[in-house]
C-alpha cells in the first residue's frame, strides 16, 4: 500500500466532515486507506463517519488518550509506505498527493514532508516551518519578541523565515498538522510520537530525530492545505501555555546536556512568568476595558453633578473630600455591578441593556442612601440626575467609540451581513434552504456560477474579485458539487482576506470555515444551540441562585412553613450558595451527557406533581427545551410553581 492517512479526531464532527471528503478525493487512484482515531468524541462523529465515510478504518476510544498515543496506535496497523498525520481541521487540494508522494519518491534523503500552509481566510500560516527550539529561539518565542520583529531571520527564527514561503527547503521542524513521513523512517527513528508528550511539541520531537538520523525535513510549498485552527488561535489560551511549555521542558530534558538543560529551563521559566503576567494584564484590559471606561464617565459625571448642585444651585459649603470618597466610588460601583448583571457588557451589545442597567442601579443607588449617616446625603436629585446624564453620555460615547474600532461589539440592530453562494442553480437552491435554518445565518445576495457566466447569476467565479467588492459581500460560501477543492483555493487567495469563507457539501448541516488564523474555526450549522451554552444566561442563572437562597434563609421560619421537607429546604439553600446545587435543572436521562453541562440540581424542569412522572422520552424533550430555551424567567417561574419541592 502507497499510503495511510491518519487523523486524530476529538468533538469537530463537522471538520473532520469537509477533512475526509478532501482526502478521499485527493486519494483517488492511489492505493491508500484512511484511519481515523476518535478520542472519545461526545459531538456523534463517530457516527457520522461509519455512515458517510464507511471505508474508513475507525478506531475507538473510552477516554481521550492524547494526540501522540491515538496516532501511534493507528501507526501499529498502517500498511502505506508514507503515511501522513493529518489534523481534523484541515482541507487539501485534490492534487496534494500526486505532488507530494512524486517528491518524495524521487528524492530519498528526505525523511518528511510539510506543505505550505493558509489560514480560513487563504492567508499564509507561518507555522508551516519551524525551527528547533534553541535557548535563544524559545526564549524570544516564550516572552514574544518574535511578533514584534516577526520578518528578522534572527528574533523570529522559530518560524523559519530565513525560507520563504513559496521556497521548497529543508527546515528544522515540520508543523505536526500536516506532516508527510516515510514508514521505513519512522521503524528508524524509534517510532512515531513519543507518549511522554500529551499535546504540542510532538511534532518538533519527531523532526529532531529524523533530521538526527540523518534525513532532511522539507518544506513544499507546491502543496497547499487549509488549517483552520491555527497556532495563534491556541497561543491565546492560558492552557496552552502551560501545555505547550510543559511539552518544551520535555524535550530538552530528553535532547539536552543536563548542563545546558538546566540554563535553558531557568530562562525559559522566567520567559514564562513574564509572558503570563503580560498575557494576564492584556486580556483583563480587553475584558474590562468597557467597564473601566464607563466607570470613570460615571465618576466624573457623579463629581459634577455633585458640583454644580453643592456650589452653584445650594451655594453650600465643599463638600469634603472624604465624603465624596466615602459615597461617590460606591455609587459608581454600584452602577457598573447592575449594567453587568443587565447584560450591557454581552454580545450583541444593545442600547436597552444599558438604559436598563443605569435605571435599576440608579434605583438601588437610591434604596442604598436612604441607609446613609445624615453627613453623607446630599440630595436625592443628584443621583437622578446623574443617573440621567450617565446615561445619556455612556450610549452616545460607546457609539462614537465603536465607530473609531475602539469598542469592539456586535450592534443588535447591526444590518445582518451579506454573501454569496458560489454554486451551480440546483446546488444553490439547496445550499440557501440549508441556510435558512441556521442561526444567525448571513443575508445571501445570491449566486456565483462556477467557471461561466449565466443569466440567473450574479456573475462567475472568473469575475468574482471585482463582483465581490463592488456588491459589498461580506462572505463567500463555495458549494462542494462540480467545484474543486483546488478551485476554492485558488479564489479565497485571488480574493483576499477581506471576505469569510465558508465550505458546504452537499446534503450537509454545516458550513464550515474560520475569518483567520487568529480565530479557532468556526461554522454555521442546523443543529440545536442552547441557551445555556451563554455565559450570560449561565452567570443569571447563577444569581438567580444566590439571590433566591439567601432571601429564603433571610425569610426563616416562614419559607420553611412552606415546603415539605424545612430541614432539607435549608440545607439546599445553603448547598445552592455554595456552588454545589442549582435550583432547577434536568431530569433524569441518559441523553443529559449531551447537553450544557450545570451542577447538579433539586427540581426538574417542569411542574412536578405528587405520584407522578413522565415518561422517559417526555423528560428527554422536557430537558432539551429546558437547555434550549432557558430564561431567567423560566428559572423562577419553575422555582414558584414547584415551591412546596424545595426541600427534595
Amino acid at each position: 500500500m502507497k499510503l495511510s492517512v491518519i487523523i486524530v479526531n476529538y468533538n469537530v464532527k463537522y471538520f473532520l466532515e469537509v477533512c475526509l471528503h478532501s482526502v478521499s478525493r485527493a486519494a483517488k487512484g492511489i492505493n491508500a486507506e484512511i484511519i481515523v482515531v476518535d478520542n472519545n468524541s461526545k459531538d456523534d462523529s463517530c457516527n457520522m463517519v461509519k455512515t458517510q465515510f464507511p471505508d474508513v478504518v475507525l478506531l475507538e476510544n473510552k477516554d481521550n488518550q492524547g494526540f501522540s498515543k491515538a496516532n501511534n496506535q493507528a501507526v501499529a496497523i498502517a500498511r502505506g509506505e508514507y503515511i501522513l498525520f493529518l489534523n481534523p481541521d484541515t482541507v487539501m487540494p485534490e492534487d496534494f498527493f500526486t505532488q507530494t508522494l512524486a517528491y518524495m519518491d524521487a528524492h530519498p534523503k528526505a525523511g518528511a514532508l510539510g506543505p505550505r500552509l493558509i489560514d480560513g481566510k487563504g492567508q499564509f500560516a507561518p507555522d508551516a516551518k519551524k525551527s528547533f527550539p534553541t535557548l535563544q529561539v524559545a526564549l524570544f518565542k516564550t516572552i514574544g519578541i518574535n511578533k514584534l520583529f516577526s520578518r528578522s531571520p534572527y528574533f523570529n527564527k522559530y518560524y523559519a523565515v530565513h525560507v520563504g514561503e513559496h521556497e521548497i527547503a529543508p527546515v528544522e521542524v515540520l508543523s505536526g498538522c500536516c506532516m508527510l513521513v516515510r514508514s521505513s523512517v519512522i521503524a528508524e527513528v524509534g517510532g512515531a510520537f513519543d507518549e511522554d508528550y500529551f499535546m504540542y511539541c510532538e511534532d518538533v520531537d519527531l523532526s529532531y530525530r529524523i533530521q538526527k538520523a540523518g534525513y532532511e525535513n522539507m518544506y513544499y510549498p507546491p502543496a497547499t492545505l487549509i488549517h483552520y485552527k491555527g497556532e495563534s488561535t491556541r497561543k491565546a489560551t492560558l492552557s496552552y501555555v502551560r501545555i505547550f511549555n510543559e511539552a518544551l521542558i520535555i524535550f530538552v530534558k530528553k535532547h539536552y546536556s543536563k548542563k545546558q538543560a538546566s540554563l535553558y529551563l531557568l530562562f525559559i521559566n522566567i520567559g514564562i512568568v513574564l509572558r503570563a503576567v503580560l498575557g494576564a494584564l492584556r486580556r483583563a484590559l480587553k475584558i474590562l476595558r468597557m467597564p473601566l471606561f464607563d466607570a470613570l464617565v460615571l465618576l466624573v459625571t457623579l463629581w459634577l453633578i455633585t458640583s454644580f448642585w453643592v456650589l452653584q444651585l445650594k451655594n453650600m459649603l465643599p463638600i469634603p473630600f472624604s465624603s465624596l470618597y466615602a459615597t461617590l466610588p460606591v455609587y459608581t460601583a454600584l452602577w457598573i455591578v447592575t449594567l453587568y448583571f443587565n447584560g450591557a457588557y454581552d454580545q450583541p451589545y444593545r442600547a436597552l441593556r444599558v438604559t436598563r442597567g443605569m435605571v435599576v442601579g440608579t434605583i438601588v443607588i437610591l434604596a442604598y442612601y436612604g441607609l446613609l449617616q445624615p453627613g453623607l446625603r446630599y440630595s436625592r436629585a443628584i443621583i437622578i440626575f446623574s443617573g440621567f446624564a450617565g446615561t445619556v453620555l455612556l450610549l452616545g460615547l460607546h457609539d462614537i467609540l465603536h465607530r473609531l474600532g475602539i469598542f469592539k461589539y456586535i450592534a443588535y440592530d447591526k444590518l445582518p451581513r451579506k454573501a454569496v453562494i458560489v454554486a451551480d442553480e440546483p446546488h444553490y437552491r439547496q445550499t440557501a434552504h440549508t441556510l435558512q435554518r441556521v442561526h444567525y445565518a448571513p443575508q445571501v445576495a445570491g449566486r456565483i456560477n462556477p467557471y461561466i457566466q449565466q443569466h440567473d447569476a450574479l456573475g462567475s467565479t472568473a469575475e468574482m474579485k471585482d463582483l465581490l467588492y463592488t456588491a459589498n459581500i461580506n462572505e463567500v460560501i463555495f458549494c462542494i458539487n462540480g467545484l474543486s477543492y483546488a478551485d476554492v483555493f485558488a479564489q479565497m487567495q485571488a480574493c483576499g482576506a477581506r471576505y469569510d469563507y465558508k465550505i458546504h457539501l452537499p446534503g450537509s448541516q454545516s458550513f464550515v470555515g474560520s475569518n483567520s488564523s487568529h480565530t479557532a474555526g468556526d461554522l454555521y450549522t442546523v443543529d440545536r444551540r442552547y441557551n445555556l451554552d451563554s455565559f450570560a444566561q449561565m452567570r443569571n442563572k447563577r444569581m438567580i441562585d444566590l439571590v433566591s437562597s439567601v432571601l429564603f434563609l433571610v425569610l426563616l421560619p416562614a419559607t420553611a412553613f412552606m415546603v415539605k421537607k424545612p430541614m432539607s429546604f435549608i440545607k439546599n439553600c445553603l448547598l445552592v450558595m455554595a456552588g454545589k446545587r442549582t435550583w432547577t435543572g434536568y431530569a433524569p436521562h441518559p441523553y443529559n451527557a449531551y447537553l450544557p453541562r450545570i451542577r447538579k440540581n433539586i427540581l426538574p424542569p417542569y411542574n412536578m406533581i405528587a405520584e407522578y412522572a413522565p415518561g422517559e422520552e417526555v423528560k428527554n424533550q422536557l430537558n432539551i427545551a429546558y437547555a434550549q430555551h432557558y430564561t431567567a424567567g423560566m428559572e423562577v417561574t419553575l422555582m414558584l410553581n414547584n415551591f412546596k419541592y424545595l426541600g427534595e
